[in-house]
């Protein structure tokens, strides 16, 4: 199967918009998800196979690769390998992930399959090693995901080289993710939610003058106007989601609940010093994990700055419960360092976005471009006392803990002790 001869189809999910601008996937706008629907390969023997009969040995491999800028990560996988006869029409049945929440922060997901035929037996054997379950991680972009991504895509890379494979079937598709949408997405190449059908047309129907809409899927089989497609064809699921909720076993998560926990010390605190100082110990430690979390690549901005509000929420939540029975408030000021540690150097508008109760709260105190980063200087010009603040920041994180509830995402940073 040719690249020159695959032609590229895309159809909404069912239930969502039929229009491609509204399917579009944008940067920095939530996280990605690339299934392997369904693979049908029609096979073709050469001319001693189809007049005597024969078999070929299939090896079905998948290389995707995740832009950004210079950088890239690859993640090559053996996803099938099965003998076929020739001659005849196969539906592989395949359906696996391929990419797991990725952030759509990235230039590019590109994904390249190819169905190879293995002569060699060794190399037959390599592959189906390969072809175990624990070797087809999906791509997560964590690092022991993508350690062993790398060791494995090697490993592919290899023996495709190798076995100088006659290639039976390739296809591509590059999906720029980009910061403004646009009327016809998929034609331009833009990553658009919903199926991305690709079907081969060297060989049975030509596919021309095609009316997307009469594509279905029933069950693992590619339908076009109530009949079924035999033509060689690859189908893709492409999905989105606006959130991803906490990571229970991130560094960052760690270092959130230690800050919380810490607050547990002032039980046994001497006096009112000491109850003090746990609370800038705590505080401290949210501020190490806002650290780890800006250098979590699995994340967009977006929800980060919601997960660091959570975050020093419950710890003042959590500092009230414990102090509750002492006479006078030891709450130190500290709203400016507060508001310092959720910004960081983001615009107003930005963080409007994110946080649109305290992005709107800057945006009236502060006499500047709402399109320049903020200093740490705009920052402490800004007068704000505890209970003004602890308003902004609750009505952000219920908007944000109300859309996890929506979405079935489970957040908890409470609790951990």
């Amino acid at each position: 199967m040719s690249i020159l001869g695959t032609k590229k189809f895309w159809k909404p999910v069912k239930g969502s918009s039929k229009n491609q601008k509204e399917n579009q996937i944008l940067k920095n706008s939530g996280y990605i998800n690339l299934q392997l629907r369904c693979v049908n390969y029609m096979s073709k023997g050469n001319f001693w196979q189809s007049t005597f009969g024969g078999k070929d040995k299939i090896v079905l491999t998948t290389n995707l690769k995740y832009q950004m800028g210079r950088d890239s990560i690859e993640a090559s996988s053996v996803q099938d390998i099965r003998e076929i006869k020739v001659d005849k029409n196969y539906n592989l049945g395949i359906q696996r992930n391929i990419a797991v929440k990725i952030p759509a922060n990235s230039d590019a997901l590109s994904i390249d399959v190819k169905m190879t035929a293995v002569k060699n037996d060794s190399l037959q054997n390599k592959f189906e090693m390969l072809n175990e379950p624990e070797y087809q991680a999906a791509l997560q972009l964590t690092p022991t995901i993508v350690g062993q991504l790398i060791t494995v895509t090697s490993l592919v890379k290899k023996l495709l080289t190798d076995s100088n494979p006659n290639t039976q079937l390739e296809a591509s598709f590059a999906g720029i993710i980009s910061n403004q949408s646009e009327n016809n997405p998929v034609s331009n190449g833009k990553l658009t939610k919903g199926s991305l059908i690709m079907i081969s047309t060297n060989d049975g129907e030509r596919f021309e003058n095609v009316d997307e809409s009469k594509f279905e899927l029933r069950g693992d089989t590619l339908y076009y106007n109530k009949r079924q497609v035999e033509n060689t064809h690859i189908v893709f699921n492409i999905s989105f989601e606006s959130l991803k909720g906490n990571d229970e076993h991130s560094l960052w998560f760690k270092k959130y609940v230690a800050a919380i926990n810490k607050l547990y010390d002032i039980e046994i605190a001497e006096d009112d010093e000491e109850i003090k100082k746990i609370y800038s110990d705590s505080k401290k430690l949210w501020i190490e994990g806002n650290a780890l979390l800006d250098a979590d690549s699995t994340y967009i901005n977006q929800e980060r700055r919601n997960i660091k509000n959570a975050a020093i929420k419950s710890i003042k939540d959590k500092y009230k419960e414990m102090t509750k029975t002492v006479t006078k408030t030891l709450l130190p000021q500290d709203n400016n360092e507060i508001l310092a540690g959720l910004t960081g150097s983001t615009s107003i508008n930005e963080i409007k976005v994110d946080l649109p109760c305290t992005g709107s709260f800057l945006d009236s105190s502060l006499n500047i471009d709402p399109n320049v980063p903020i200093k740490l200087n705009d920052i402490n010009k800004i007068d704000i006392d505890d209970n003004q603040l602890s308003v902004l920041l609750e009505t952000d994180l219920e908007s944000y803990l109300e859309e996890l509830k929506m979405n079935n995402i489970r957040f908890n940073l409470w609790n951990q002790k």
